[in-house]
């Protein structure tokens, strides 16, 4: 969803607008903090060229877990089915083809010959195997992870059980995931999986009006969060995954609302008299950076930004200039400095200021029409959308403050935008119209591994949470 004010401190509107006649702006998703993979594995090879993250994939064999009788049937496939997809995209995984396995049933230690998986043919560093059973009315996983090149007192890395009674597919799913994040977690330079995350996206079924929505991070499990019948946008989480602020229409104008994804309550947040739309949370979750017109003092349309505390008080101005200015987000890793979009230039561009106001620089000098900042978890790149001169489609790009280098990662597939990064900085989610209708998609930092998450009705803006799940 497109961002942006058509003009003016006291018209009633219904939806958000464009301020120019071309392009609309974009709301920004904060990313969250996290340090910088290490390779822990011999021969990584580095699938995030060109975005600086470092993250390096290991190959690893991942043999269905063993299923027992009866229930555990059709609750052992999906949980081997959700185990392989989480690691697959986790980003510093290669899973090994299982059409060159030896053949045979792999639930136990004594079943694993390890020349077997450290043929040249098969070539396994590691291999994660196990067993799934119901007991006693509880679904129960026992899980392994061992490295298939080590001596064999020092072959075992991981050894888990996972247990539940709810014999839910839901349940099944979170066992999957956290055992996904836990390989990753160990292969990946201690850098934890994002399987047990979430997604808050804007959704319209049908004819209805726009609502804020929460999904898995694979695209499972979505639900409606805001009230049925008022207009919803612009969604983004609060570090803790306790809050979701957005843009609200409850009141026909753009206002600032805070809900709880858990529970559909409200927070408190200052309404102002003017538009106030596009927030985003601090990293450490006290303040809020928004967009608002409430404060022009120059009797024409625009809006600037603004930085309160959680609660909408205490308001401070960061911007000040003719146009509109829309869209922050925070520098997740020092929270002292915020991107945006402004068009104070004739179109709509992305700027970097301090915190505190200070030091206001444009970052994007190529033309065209640049927007929807995202700042990486790092906070060495800002991911953005951008259409450039003479172009006919928009594409997400990464820039990186250290170099100026902007590397561009989707290409000849219609409008692409809003692009929101995951906790461990190896993701993104963005939205495209690439199949025809507005959809949430993912893909890795270097634009690989591009999956479709949502498929009824029109899905946009997405914010991807912290580590909030299980």
């Amino acid at each position: 969803m497109r961002v942006g004010f058509r003009g003016v401190r006291n018209r009633t509107e219904r939806e958000v607008k464009t301020v120019t006649s071309r392009r609309t702006f974009l709301a920004a998703l904060a990313a969250l903090g996290l340090r910088p993979p290490a390779a822990s594995w011999s021969g990584p090879q580095d699938i995030l060229t060109g975005t600086n993250t470092g993250a390096t994939a290991i190959r690893v064999a991942v043999p269905e877990f063993v299923a027992g009788a009866g229930d555990a049937q059709a609750l052992a496939t999906l949980f081997n089915e959700t185990l392989w997809n989480d690691l697959e995209f986790s980003g510093v995984l290669s899973l090994v083809s299982r059409s060159f396995y030896p053949l045979g049933r792999f639930g136990a230690p004594q079943d694993i010959e390890p020349a077997a998986w450290t043929s040249e043919t098969v070539n396994a560093d590691f291999i994660a195997f196990g067993n799934a059973s119901v007991r006693s009315a509880q679904f129960v996983v026992e899980a392994r992870l061992w490295d298939m090149k080590a001596p064999v007192l020092d072959r075992e890395v991981l050894g888990r059980s996972y247990r539940t009674s709810e014999l839910t597919e839901r349940a099944v799913r979170l066992i999957a995931h956290t055992a996904a994040d836990e390989i990753v977690e160990v292969l990946g330079g201690g850098i934890r999986g994002v399987a047990r995350t979430q997604i808050a996206f804007e959704s319209r079924v049908g004819n209805s009006e726009k609502a804020i929505w929460v999904m898995d991070y694979d695209g499972e499990n979505a639900r409606q969060i805001t009230a049925p019948g008022v207009l919803a946008v612009t969604p983004n989480w609060s570090p803790d995954g306790e809050r979701i602020a957005y843009t609200s229409y409850e009141r026909n104008k753009a206002d600032i609302a805070v809900i709880s994804p858990r529970d559909r309550r409200g927070f408190p947040f200052e309404v102002f008299p003017g538009t106030s739309a596009t927030p985003a949370f601090s990293p450490d979750g006290s303040r809020v950076a928004f967009s608002s017109s409430s404060r022009d003092v120059r009797g024409q349309p625009d809006s600037e930004i603004y930085v309160a505390d959680r609660e909408g008080r205490n308001v401070r101005r960061l911007t000040n200039s003719v146009g509109v200015d829309i869209s922050p987000s925070w520098n997740p890793r020092t929270g002292q400095q915020l991107a945006f979009v402004s068009d104070r230039s004739g179109t709509p561009q992305v700027y970097v200021v301090d915190a505190e106001g200070g030091n206001l620089r444009r970052i994007i000098d190529g033309g065209g029409d640049a927007g929807d900042p995202a700042w990486s978890p790092n906070g060495s790149l800002i991911a953005f959308s951008w259409q450039q001169p003479r172009e006919s489609t928009r594409d997400i790009y990464i820039h990186d403050l250290t170099t100026g280098r902007n590397v561009q990662l989707t290409r000849n597939a219609g409008y692409n935008e809003n692009p929101s990064w995951s906790p461990d900085g190896r993701h993104l989610a963005f939205e495209s119209n690439r199949d025809g209708v507005v959809q949430i998609f993912s893909m890795l930092a270097n634009g690989s591994r591009v999956r479709r998450l949502t498929s009824q009705g029109r899905n946009s803006n997405p914010s991807w949470s912290n580590y909030i799940m299980g």
